[in-house]
C-alpha cells in the first residue's frame, strides 16, 4: 500500500471528480432542455401546420357547402317558377292569357258557395260569342284569326272590373264573372262589351267587323255548380244569337227546352245526310212576254221521318249555323248537275236552265269555292244553264272577297243571280259592281204590288237601270194574275210564283210527265 494520501488532497480530487458529474449533468439537462424545446418548436409548428390546413379545409368545404347550397336554392327558385308557370300554363289559356275554364270554374264554385253562406250577395255569370269568327277565321287563316281573338281579349279586359273574373272557355267563346254586383251592373257591363266588340278591326291590313252575342245567367240559390251556370248562360247566348246577335239576353227556363230541340234537330240533320232524306222541288221560271217556261229554280226540302216534308224556312238557319249547310249544297249542286245531264238530248228542255240558292260560305272561304269550281268543271252540262243565287247576307260583312269569288264563278261559265233583292237595305252598288245576270226581286215586296202600285215605279227604274247594267229582273212569289200583268207592264222580265207554278218534283226525263207533289 502506498503511502497515505492526504484527505483534503483526496477531499478536493473529490470535489473535482463531483464538479465534473454536475457539468455533464448539466451538459445533459441543457441538451435535453434544447431537445425539448426542439420538439416544442416542432410540435408548435406542427399545430401550426395542421391549424392551417384545417382552416383552409374548413374554408374549403364552407365554400363548397355555400355554392352546394347556392346551387340548391337556385334549383328550388327554379323548381317554384316551373311549379308556377305549370299552374298558370294549366289554368290559362295559352293565347290570350286569360284564366280558361278550369280556373274559371274553380272561381265559380266559390262564388256559389259564398252565396249559399251570404244569401244577400249578388253575382252574375256573362256567356259571350262572337259572330262570325268562324268565317273570319276560314276566310284569313288561323293566324290572323289568333290575332282577332288577341285583340278581343283585349277588348273585354278594358270593358270589365278589377273585381271581376274575365276568362276564355276556348274558341270565340269568352266568360265573364260579375261579382258584387248593384242592380244595374250586368247590363252596363254586357252593354260595354257589345259596343267595344262591334267597333272595326284592322287585322293585316284588312278592316274586319264582329258582333257579340251574350247570354246571361243571374246568380241563384238553386244552382249547385259551376257547370249548371255555365249551361244557363250558354242557352242564352244561343237565344241572343237566333233574336239577330249583337244583343244580351238573361236566362229562363223556356230557353232550356228550345236548346235541347235545337240539339235534336241538328243530330236530325246530320242523320238526314247520312240517310240522303233531302229532295229537290222544281219550280217553273216563265217569261212574262211570252209565258213560256225558260228555266226552273231548284227548292230544297227535307222529307223528315216523323214531321213529314220541311221546307228550308224550318232548318236551314242551323245549317248554316253548323256548317252543314255546305255537304247540303254540295248535294244540291250534284243533284241539279244530274237534271240538266237528262235534258241534254231532251227537245223541250235542252235549253232550259235551273237555279240554286247557296250561301255565302261558297263565296268567302277560299277552299270551299275551290270545291265548288272543281264540281261545276266536273259536270256533262253546258254551265251557262246553271244559275247560282246569293243574297244580299253574303256581301255584308266581305264584300270584296265575295266580289271577288263571283267573278271566278263567272269565269267558269255559270249565270249569277243576286237573291232576295227589296228585302231589307238593298244597295245600289249591287247592281252596277257585281256581275249578275238576275236580280230577284224578293216575295216580300211582290206582295205589295197587289194594293200598292207605287213600288211599281220602283220596278220600271230597276229594269231601266238593267238596261244598262247588264241584268234581268226576276220576280219571285207571283200569286195572282193581276200582280203578274203589273210586273209584265213595267218591263218586269221573269217571274215565278204559285200562279204560274207550284213547286214539284221532277224525274230525270222531261218535266211534263212528272207527278204533282207540291210544297
Amino acid at each position: 500500500m502506498g503511502p497515505l494520501m492526504d484527505p483534503r488532497i483526496i477531499e478536493q480530487e473529490n470535489a473535482l471528480q463531483g464538479s465534473s458529474k454536475v457539468k455533464s449533468l448539466l451538459r445533459d439537462l441543457n441538451l435535453a432542455r434544447e431537445q425539448l424545446e426542439q420538439e416544442k418548436a416542432y410540435c408548435e409548428a406542427l399545430k401550426q401546420e395542421h391549424r392551417l390546413k384545417l382552416e383552409a379545409l374548413v374554408v374549403e368545404r364552407t365554400q363548397e357547402l355555400q355554392a352546394t347550397n347556392l346551387n340548391l336554392r337556385m334549383q328550388m327558385a327554379e323548381r317554384r317558377k316551373a311549379e308556377q308557370q305549370l299552374y298558370f300554363e294549366a289554368h290559362h289559356d295559352a293565347l290570350t292569357k286569360l284564366p280558361n275554364r278550369a280556373m274559371f270554374s274553380d272561381r265559380l264554385e266559390y262564388a256559389i258557395r259564398h252565396l249559399k253562406r251570404h244569401p244577400n250577395q249578388r253575382f252574375s255569370v256573362l256567356f259571350i260569342d262572337l259572330d262570325r269568327f268562324k268565317m273570319i277565321n276560314d276566310t284569313l287563316g288561323h293566324y290572323a284569326g289568333d290575332l282577332f281573338l288577341i285583340e278581343i281579349a283585349n277588348r273585354l279586359r278594358a270593358c270589365v272590373r278589377d273585381n271581376d273574373v274575365l276568362a276564355r272557355l276556348g274558341g270565340d267563346e269568352f266568360v265573364v264573372l260579375l261579382d258584387s254586383l248593384k242592380s244595374d251592373d250586368t247590363e252596363e257591363v254586357a252593354s260595354r262589351i257589345i259596343n267595344s266588340i262591334e267597333q272595326p278591326y284592322t287585322i293585316e291590313n284588312n278592316t274586319l267587323y264582329s258582333n257579340a252575342s251574350i247570354g246571361i245567367a243571374l246568380c241563384n240559390r238553386k244552382y249547385k255548380n259551376a257547370d249548371e251556370v255555365l249551361r244557363d248562360a250558354d242557352a242564352a247566348m244561343y237565344e241572343a244569337k237566333s233574336l239577330g246577335r249583337g244583343r244580351y239576353v238573361f236566362f229562363d227556363e223556356s230557353m232550356r227546352e228550345k236548346l235541347i230541340a235545337t240539339m235534336t234537330l241538328e243530330q236530325e240533320l246530320r242523320i238526314a245526310i247520312e240517310k240522303q232524306e233531302f229532295e229537290l222541288h222544281y219550280q217553273k221560271i216563265s217569261d212574262l212576254s211570252t209565258s213560256k217556261i225558260i228555266g226552273f229554280e231548284a227548292l230544297l226540302r227535307w222529307n223528315h221521318p216523323q214531321k213529314g216534308l220541311l221546307t228550308p224556312s224550318e232548318f236551314l238557319y242551323l245549317a248554316e249555323e253548323t256548317g252543314i249547310i255546305l255537304t247540303i249544297e254540295t248535294w244540291v249542286v250534284e243533284e241539279v248537275a244530274r237534271q240538266l245531264e237528262s235534258w241534254n238530248h231532251d227537245v223541250e228542255y235542252q235549253h232550259a236552265f235551273i237555279a240554286i240558292n247557296l250561301s255565302g260560305r261558297h263565296l268567302t272561304q277560299a277552299n270551299q269555292l275551290n270545291k265548288l269550281i272543281t264540281l261545276i268543271k266536273q259536270q256533262a252540262f253546258e254551265p251557262q244553264r246553271l244559275i247560282l243565287e246569293f243574297n244580299e247576307s253574303a256581301f255584308c260583312n266581305h264584300a270584296e272577297i265575295a266580289l271577288k269569288g263571283l267573278r271566278k264563278l263567272k269565269d267558269v261559265g255559270v249565270k249569277l243571280a243576286l237573291d232576295d233583292y227589296a228585302s231589307g237595305v238593298s244597295s245600289f252598288s249591287f247592281l252596277h259592281s257585281y256581275p249578275f245576270e238576275f236580280i230577284k226581286l224578293d216575295r216580300g215586296f211582290i206582295k205589295t204590288l197587289k194594293n200598292n202600285d207605287k213600288n211599281l215605279l220602283l220596278v220600271k227604274a230597276l229594269h231601266d237601270l238593267g238596261e244598262q247594267f247588264g241584268y234581268r229582273l226576276v220576280a219571285e212569289g207571283i200569286e195572282s194574275e193581276d200582280v203578274m200583268q203589273k210586273l209584265h207592264s213595267v218591263g218586269c222580265d221573269f217571274g215565278q210564283g204559285f200562279h204560274i207554278s207550284r213547286p214539284q218534283k221532277l224525274k230525270m226525263s222531261a218535266p211534263e210527265n212528272q207527278g204533282k207533289s207540291c210544297a
